[in-house]
């Protein structure tokens, strides 16, 4: 079988060099465990925290020549454990490889495989709108930001799996949604998901364009990036604005001090000046409730799952690479390695 493993820490931005896709015997399972056949990985960003020499943030999990790991959806193809079956169909946190074993019962934090039901919807969507990215855009909306009906939520990296998601469910709940993505078929492609505004931060009117999306300013900012975009935002927070610190995508390969200029004193200026909360938050505290309520809208035709794919092993390195360096696709962003049939 395939794999993907590091084959180097990356430096900045990661790039498709900084892994190698490897022939290695299949694995087997054991008392107790299961193998699976991976059908998508997930190529997240939040990947990227363990891909440093040296720890910046959190721990850092990668050695090099081991295999990549993230979130993945497989189908049992042989069980040793009495909670699941051949022909189930799991989400959980595996190895980038074309198969994988795991013993439920010694998980890893996010604990045992969780077991899909394929009527519901797209196997692949509990990696995005009814997995990690949903859950975590329904903490920032409902439970950090506390958005309400009537106000208006800007969200960076709108097009990505986490923003798209956290726009459909403010229209949900009946607030106004601005996103703001790269490029003009992103934009569109938010628009058509029901954004209310767009704007275009490789344009070169972004900032214009910003403005007139929020000619009373905005109630929310749902932070993914930073940057050059939240200094183009923060001037249109309304007093008392709350901020739901999702990601900060532009510095995931920056360590304590990034290059200059320093921002800080203005950003000072403006947390006080216009009283504004700003909490970090980790998605999966939204738990099951945010799953059933974002299962709920999308039977009411509220919200849609937007998904791209990429297809075969050997595509997963340029696709995580992609995720930073920018691409054209509007939703969750996934390597497909086999059929759901």
């Amino acid at each position: 079988m395939k794999r993907v493993v590091l084959a180097r820490y990356a430096k900045g931005n990661p790039k498709a060099s900084d892994f190698r896709v490897e022939d290695v015997p299949p694995p087997t399972a054991g008392e107790g465990e299961l193998l699976l056949q991976t059908l998508y990985i997930a190529v997240d960003p939040l990947i990227r925290f363990s891909l440093d020499e040296s720890t910046v943030t959190g721990a850092s999990r990668m050695e090099l020549g081991a295999p990549m790991v993230g979130p993945t959806v497989s189908r049992v193809i042989a069980s040793n454990h009495a909670d699941y079956a051949v022909g189930d169909y799991v989400e959980g946190r595996t190895p980038w490889a074309e198969l994988a074993v795991v013993a439920p019962d010694k998980s890893d934090y996010r604990g045992p495989p969780r077991r899909i039901d394929p009527g519901l919807a797209p196997v692949s969507t509990a990696l995005g709108a009814l997995g990690g990215p949903g859950q975590t855009a329904y903490e920032g909306v409902v439970n950090v930001a506390r958005l309400k009906a009537g106000e208006t939520i800007v969200i960076s990296a709108a097009a990505g799996a986490v923003g798209s998601m956290a726009g459909q469910i403010a229209k949900a709940l009946g607030a106004r949604a601005v996103g703001i993505a790269g490029g003009a078929q992103k934009c569109q492609g938010l628009l058509e998901l029901g954004f209310d505004a767009v704007a275009d931060y490789k344009a070169a009117d972004f900032a214009d364009q910003l403005k007139a999306a929020l000619p009373e300013g905005a109630d929310v900012y749902f932070e993914n990036v930073g940057g050059d975009v939240t200094l183009a935002v923060l001037p249109l927070l309304k007093r008392g604005a709350r901020l739901p610190m999702c990601g900060f995508i532009a510095y995931y390969g920056v360590g304590m001090e990034g290059p200059g200029p320093d921002h800080l004193p203005g950003f000072y200026r403006h947390i006080m000046n216009k009283a504004l909360e700003i909490k970090g938050f980790a998605g999966l505290f939204a738990g099951q409730k945010g799953l059933d309520d974002i299962a709920g809208w999308m039977k009411e035709g509220k919200i849609s799952f937007a998904e791209s794919f990429l297809d075969g092993i050997d595509a997963a390195p340029e696709a995580f690479a992609s995720v930073f360096s920018g691409h054209d696709h509007l939703g969750k962003l996934l390597v497909r390695l086999a059929s759901e049939a």
